[in-house]
């Protein structure tokens, strides 16, 4: 049996901590699976998932890990998030270039040139250049490392090259900003149409989506401003459904119109099996919750009769 703890007066009960840290496990699981999350909202949540299950330990009467702190953690991300981390600049430059190109790219087809602006070697600016660019692009400020200086350098050539793919990013990157003299919160980004069109579509397939179970075609509508118009069709459902969506201004926008529609479509269907899903999450993360605890006594009963 794990010993009781005393709380102080104020403080959250374990069987409140053990709630929180059993939703949002599986709020980290869920983001960790949408491979649309940005990387550093991943980061962010698995720091505060990280901070938490130290409170929680702490209430087992563990002792803190000398080797991880809360605050480390969290400067990490911070960091992380300010240069948008490897998956948000520089990853998402080649991942445009690649989808251009129509092929994957090879190793050093980006070249990042990092220099140090002083003697100290404590701040850098990097300069990206390619046969895949159409000029080379340079990190605007210096930055506190190198890899720092090299994002700022990718950014910079995403949101010259790739407008689109850019300010999409830039958007997360704003709504995970805290505003100045405010704490940042741990309020989930909304899932956007085409992630819960994927979602729904892995619930009604019972089994994880692939590239190839939802498929977008784009028409571009000539005029005096183009305007484009998105079919998405789901060629591994029953019946291979098509769903044409609303004109709009930009590509993307399109496409979650066309998303809008098929959630639209599948929604009585798919609700009942999105609740099923929670809850199996739910008393899967109860279980284990059980198990870490029972593993816990019986490593402390052990302590007191050795």
């Amino acid at each position: 049996m794990a010993p009781k703890k005393v709380q102080p007066q104020g403080a959250q009960t374990l069987e409140q901590v053990e709630a929180k840290f059993a939703a949002q496990t599986t709020g980290f699981y869920e983001k960790c699976m949408d491979l649309n999350t940005p990387q550093s909202v991943v980061g962010s949540a698995a720091n505060q998932l990280l901070a938490l299950r130290s409170t929680l330990l702490g209430l087992y009467g563990v002792a803190p890990d000398p080797k991880w702190s809360p605050g480390a953690a969290a400067a990490q991300g911070a960091v992380a998030g300010s240069a948008g981390g490897d998956v948000q600049w520089k990853q998402k430059l080649n991942e445009c270039a690649a989808k251009k190109a129509a092929r994957p790219l090879a190793k050093g087809e980006f070249v990042y040139t990092t220099t140090a602006v002083d003697e100290t070697n404590k701040s850098f600016t990097s300069t990206v250049s390619g046969s895949l660019l159409s000029k080379k692009y340079s990190s605007v400020e210096p930055q506190i490392s190198k890899k720092l200086a090299e994002q700022t350098a990718a950014r910079a050539a995403l949101q010259a090259e790739y407008p689109e793919a850019y300010t999409e990013l830039a958007a997360h990157e704003v709504a995970l900003a805290p505003a100045k003299g405010e704490k940042r919160k741990s309020d989930p980004l909304p899932m956007g149409d085409k992630n819960e069109l994927n979602h729904m579509m892995q619930m009604l397939l019972s089994r994880s989506v692939t590239k190839d179970d939802v498929l977008y075609t784009l028409t571009t509508i000539e005029g005096e401003k183009p305007s484009y118009s998105a079919t998405v069709s789901l060629p591994t459902y029953e019946g291979s459904p098509t769903f044409q969506g609303a004109p709009a201004s930009a590509k993307k926008d399109a496409e979650a119109a066309a998303a809008k529609v098929a959630i639209a479509a599948f929604k009585d269907a798919a609700a009942p099996l999105i609740e099923e899903h929670k809850a199996k999450k739910a008393r899967k993360n109860a279980e284990d919750m059980e198990k870490m605890k029972q593993k816990h006594a019986e490593k402390q009963a052990a302590g007191i009769t050795a």
